[in-house]
């Protein structure tokens, strides 16, 4: 006569021939954060209906990746940088890809390709060469590339006054503390409008160098979860979505600046 087996022996013994269930997966992207600074028209702070485009790129994208999109945040950009440099799966925007950049972050997607100039007061000459400019006080933005840029092509590191926003290196321009500022043209002409400035007042001069800005991250976010951000970013590509964000805020890119 067979032996009796316990209740509890038939239940291990079940689930030891049990095949094994699929763990739940993952939603993709799920719990990323993503940061940025007040950098218009790429992102603003306090304009919740209007939070600039290439915010309003990447909501969409992780909208689209569901199920429980995300929204930006905005801080100064030099603790943003530091929150996404030291912290897993904290992504941050419009950061410029430069080589100095390139083994300390996961690239995820390239968003737009920055074009960096010397912007200096109207009535004055503008800034036509680089003799010209390395005669001149500049500002920078802190933590972006730009002082790098700078020093890559003979400026010297005394002449330029490192700003906290862009807000800050206009007010130095105005005030007579520097000749010229240096950084992204998008970003510094929509900063002169948005705050009421005249246009007219300021010129665009030379440009010194041209680079890619993309949602990137230190660490923790896996290579499938990178392949789907971008089969998304090429899905909204397609449908014109991107392009018709940045024609809401008065931006027509040059087709290569998307891609």
């Amino acid at each position: 006569m067979p032996s009796r087996i316990s209740r509890r022996h038939l239940l291990r013994l079940l689930l030891l021939l049990a095949p094994a269930l699929p763990a739940a997966a993952t939603p993709p992207l799920a719990g990323l954060r993503v940061v940025s600074g007040d950098l218009p028209p790429f992102a603003i702070e306090g304009q919740p209906q209007r939070p600039g485009v290439l915010v309003e790129v990447v909501e969409e994208l992780l909208r689209r990746a569901g199920p429980s999109p995300q929204r930006v945040e905005i801080y100064p950009w030099a603790r943003a940088m530091q929150m996404a440099a030291n912290n897993p799966r904290v992504a941050i925007l419009p950061l410029t890809r430069t080589p100095e950049r390139e083994p300390r972050y996961q690239w995820l997607l390239k968003l737009y390709v920055q074009h960096f100039v010397f912007i200096n007061r109207g009535g004055q000459p503008p800034v036509s060469t680089l003799e010209q400019a390395r005669g001149l006080r500049l500002t920078v933005l802190r933590a972006s590339p730009n002082l790098a840029q700078l020093q890559r092509h003979g400026f010297d590191a005394r002449q330029v006054v490192l700003a906290n926003s862009v807000e800050d290196m206009l007010r130095l321009l105005e005030r007579g503390h520097v000749d010229a500022l240096y950084g992204g043209d998008v970003v510094n002409m929509d900063k002169v409008r948005s705050s009421g400035r005249d246009p007219a007042q300021f010129q665009v001069g030379l440009e010194l160098e041209a680079g890619e800005v993309w949602l990137a991250t230190s660490s923790g976010v896996e290579d499938t979860e990178r392949a789907r951000l971008q089969e998304l970013y090429q899905a909204m590509l397609r449908d014109g979505s991107v392009e018709r964000l940045f024609r809401a805020y008065g931006i027509r890119p040059r087709e290569q600046d998307l891609r």
